[in-house]
């Protein structure tokens, strides 16, 4: 079924492809690829399509009111095999709208950012395991109401979802997840900081949480989690940091992430900085990031060059060194 939704969307996207001269079309596509290449210059070296990724989503032109998204991936990481990731339904009317669907729940700010211009390969491991359905799947199925202000100061999300991601369905579901997201927005001299908050309430039943708890335990009970988190911008430099906690009933795992990048010309260097205490094991140790790209035509035709690292007992430990490149279609 998977591989005949795949044939639709590629013969749907060559349609919508040789229209694009056409003015009033109904739907655009569009997809890239990251190919990569990682080694610790040790012991451990691979080659893999990190993602190959297309989507199609409606213009203005289909609705006045409605629109729609479609988006599938295929990457090394799970054998090469069809993933569906966003089937989504959205209705607007004035400053309202309403998304039902398989979609990312609106929670936390790495989450709202595409992976092809996120400056470092990977979003922070604390964002992976503490976003809502950060290891079941990141999407999720449910319905969204938004409201975005008119002068795009302020944005808030309410959700209601089924609660256990998209890596299994369940008949007879007797959980469910709440989410919430707010978001200031002030612009001042070609400037722009965010500050925001997200909240989830999940009432478990029977999960398994990877990334957070063992993989041998079955979660049952409440599940509390916020984030808050912040953005500086300008025309050369980004500042991004946010802070994750999880509630499993009385235990607690949490983290936090600072993210910064500086462009000139074609040049970003990239540094970051990340902390994540599950409920798995002990001891728990940062992460360290310092890259470089170049962005050859912006985010279309981009290289990445990653160094990533622990230190532990003043030695630099864990080191693996990535080289990425990232290829639009259209």
């Amino acid at each position: 079924m998977k591989k005949v939704l795949l044939i639709i969307l590629l013969s749907i996207s060559h349609s919508g492809y040789s229209q694009s001269g056409e003015t009033g079309k109904k739907f655009v596509w569009n997809g890239y690829t990251q190919l990569r290449a990682t080694s610790n210059f040790d012991d451990y070296s691979s080659v893999m399509v990190r993602r190959l990724k297309f989507w199609l989503k409606s213009t203005p032109a289909f609705s006045q009111h409605w629109s729609y998204k479609i988006q599938g991936v295929f990457t090394s990481k799970m054998q090469e095999r069809f993933f569906l990731q966003d089937v989504k339904i959205s209705y607007k009317t004035g400053l309202f709208s309403l998304d039902f669907g398989q979609f990312v729940p609106a929670y936390s700010l790495e989450w709202t950012q595409p992976d092809y211009r996120i400056p470092t390969l990977e979003r922070a491991n604390v964002i992976n395991a503490l976003h809502t359905d950060g290891s079941l799947g990141v999407r999720d199925l449910g319905v969204q109401l938004n409201y975005h202000s008119k002068n795009k100061i302020w944005e808030t999300h309410l959700g209601v979802f089924n609660g256990y991601g998209i890596k299994q369905y369940r008949f007879n579901n007797n959980g469910f997840m709440l989410s919430h997201k707010t978001a200031y927005n002030m612009f001042f001299n070609h400037k722009k900081l965010q500050i925001g908050y997200s909240f989830q309430y999940r009432k478990a039943d029977k999960m398994k949480i990877p990334k957070v708890l063992p993989d041998s335990v079955y979660f049952s009970g409440n599940d509390m989690r916020y984030n808050l988190f912040a953005r500086y911008e300008s025309q050369k430099l980004q500042l991004q940091a946010e802070y994750l906690t999880a509630y499993l009933n009385d235990d607690l795992a949490s983290g936090f992430y600072l993210l910064s990048s500086y462009h000139w010309k074609k040049n970003q260097i990239v540094a970051s900085y990340e902390f994540y205490k599950d409920l798995i094991k002990e001891p728990h140790h940062p992460y360290y990031h310092l890259g470089y790209n170049y962005l050859i035509h912006q985010n279309k035709i981009k290289l990445f060059l990653d160094n990533s690292f622990q230190v532990i007992d003043g030695k630099i430990d864990n080191y693996t060194a990535s080289m990425q490149l990232q290829i639009f279609f259209n």
